[in-house]
């Protein structure tokens, strides 16, 4: 599986406290740019700001079908990693707002597998999904809470509230 890492670390006030956030286990946040992810993004951020701790922010794409050939695969490839890299930006602009460190990843396969796999690899304290309340298939925060190795929290975004992000 390949990964692209965007790191992003806002400047520390104190840094002891920036020390002590960098040593403790991360919270790692799905996103994808939906509202059900903006509503993990403010989430993430609230606990990380309460547990000290920096956020991952993690994209997971699919990737095109490689068999319409190389040029169209490539403007495939090429639109996907702008929509992820302007989902992770933002995502970074909300932590950096809140002062909390972060980095952000872009990684390749099937979210159900990947976000829990992701944060098992990075010692995750907990991971964080959104919820767009899907009734016929299988969601991913769904598979995440079966699957994870640690604490997952659900965040679901409210009508008529306001997006962080």
């Amino acid at each position: 599986m390949n990964a692209l890492a965007v790191r992003h670390r806002p400047a520390a006030e104190n840094d002891d406290r920036r020390l002590a956030e960098q040593s403790a286990p991360p919270i790692v946040a799905a996103v994808d740019g939906s509202a059900a992810s903006r509503a993990a993004i403010g989430e993430a951020v609230r606990l990380a700001t309460e547990l000290s701790t920096s956020v991952v922010f993690a994209y997971v794409r699919r990737g095109p079908a490689g068999f319409f050939g190389t040029p169209v695969y490539q403007r495939r490839l090429t639109k996907e990693m702008t929509r992820a890299r302007r989902v992770l930006d933002r995502a970074l602009a909300v932590a950096e707002k809140a002062g909390v460190p972060a980095d952000a990843e872009i990684l390749e396969g099937s979210p159900l597998r990947r976000i829990p796999e992701f944060a098992r690899d990075r010692g995750a304290r907990l991971i964080v999904v959104g919820s767009r309340g899907r009734k016929l298939r299988q969601s991913v925060s769904t598979a995440v809470i079966r699957t994870a190795e640690r604490p997952v929290i659900v965040a679901r975004s409210m009508p008529g509230l306001t997006a962080v992000a």
